[in-house]
């Protein structure tokens, strides 16, 4: 609609103009002696305009002329990028279908080694790993990684990689390397904290946990959590191996951590083990102060006795006083009972500790104890209750095997 009124004002206007022009043509005089040039005037704009149309498409054909090399670059260009984007569409979409040749070929096999980009190389060792070419999927990674701006996608693809062979000394090596290059990336970080926990490696996770926390790069609880238990682990190696220096381990706890029940009662283990059972009990009775906690009662039950057991025994019944329910007092009080030799005592704090819903370790633990005691058939019944405690336990326990993960 728009060009048909486009074409129909224009040909009102030739018209009007070609009236014009019969009613009063006028004509143009140039002249020069000796000469002179006398023409109507429609014929002198009719040249001036076909002079100037002629000049425009002479200047534009030179233009074009010169601008050749430039204009064929371009179309070079925009071929080549339009088959590399068509290429690494063919080879990503063989790629996720299970095709590992087919998208192999078609990212670099393809291409010339100069024109294939970075991240074609990257797919193809995705598809090299596929076809268990380990060599080939190094080689382009190593490419990849001379790309610029692909050093830190290069490095995570190269330690998701290692992670699927089951390569984790390596994953691992990758991963403190760009943590090194790139520091404070929260995706490094959570990654390299997976895999050295995978490893065991403790002392790494402990020297991540500040960093965790400060670039945020996980859960704050979460952080926590991870922190306790590499200090945990540190702690129980320092404890079961002489060559490692328990102290040097608690000493690398965090203060605000040092009064955590679980690493308290480890240190403390460590200490009874190490004959500094008097550091262990002031230890254990000044956290016990502030938290009434399980494995608290469980480390002071285990300190030595011997001449030390009623001080010990009276000790802990004070706690009675504001945890007089509490199940893992009343296991601890049993055992320390039974080491003070007073049957009758571990015998009572048996059968209430056997009223607070125990679990399987500790009517295990009563059970034991009642055998020392020489009542078989209260031991019988407490080893019956364990394992239907424990059989209760599985029977509600999620089926996961229909799980994802």
């Amino acid at each position: 609609m728009k060009t048909l009124s486009t074409i129909l004002i224009l040909l009102f206007l030739t018209v009007v103009l070609t009236l014009a022009a019969l009613h009063n043509p006028g004509y143009v005089l140039i002249e020069r002696s000796p000469w002179s040039l006398e023409m109507p005037l429609t014929l002198f704009v009719l040249l001036l305009l076909a002079t100037v149309g002629f000049l425009y498409f002479a200047l534009h054909v030179v233009w074009r002329l010169l601008h050749i090399p430039r204009d064929v670059g371009r179309w070079r260009l925009d071929r080549r990028i339009r088959h590399l984007q068509q290429a690494l569409h063919t080879g990503l979409t063989k790629l996720l279908e299970g095709d590992h040749a087919g998208a192999e070929r078609d990212l670099v096999s393809d291409l010339k080694a100069e024109d294939v980009p970075g991240i074609h190389y990257l797919a193809a060792a995705c598809a090299a790993q596929g076809q268990g070419q380990y060599e080939r999927r190094d080689e382009y990674l190593t490419v990849a990684q001379a790309a610029p701006g692909l050093t830190l996608a290069t490095g995570l693809l190269q330690a998701h990689l290692f992670e699927a062979t089951r390569e984790y000394e390596r994953s691992l090596a990758t991963l403190s390397a760009l943590r090194i290059a790139h520091p404070g990336n929260r995706t490094v970080l959570r990654f390299l904290t997976q895999r050295a926990r995978g490893l065991r490696d403790w002392t790494v996770v402990a020297h991540l946990a500040p960093e965790l926390r400060r670039y945020k790069a996980m859960d704050a609880a979460a952080i926590d959590e991870l922190e306790l238990e590499a200090h945990r682990q540190l702690l129980m190696l320092a404890t079961t191996h002489p060559e490692n220096d328990a102290e040097s381990a608690w000493h690398a706890v965090p203060k605000n951590r040092r009064q955590h029940p679980a690493l308290v009662a480890v240190y403390a283990r460590s200490l009874i083990r190490r004959g500094a059972a008097v550091e262990a009990e002031q230890l254990l009775v000044a956290a016990l102060r502030h938290q009434p906690a399980e494995d608290l009662f469980s480390a002071y039950s285990e300190l030595p006795q011997g001449p030390d057991s009623l001080r010990l025994l009276s000790q802990a019944e004070t706690w009675l006083k504001t945890s007089p329910e509490n199940g893992s007092l009343l296991l601890c009080l049993t055992k320390l009972a039974l080491g003070a030799n007073l049957p009758g005592k571990a015998r009572e704090y048996a059968e209430r500790c056997a009223r607070q819903n125990p679990t399987s370790d500790t009517y295990a633990e009563l059970a034991q104890t009642m055998e020392r005691l020489g009542d078989e058939e209260r031991a019988r019944e407490y080893y019956r209750r364990g394992l239907e405690y424990q059989k209760n336990r599985n029977d509600h326990r999620p089926d996961t095997a229909l799980l994802p993960f």
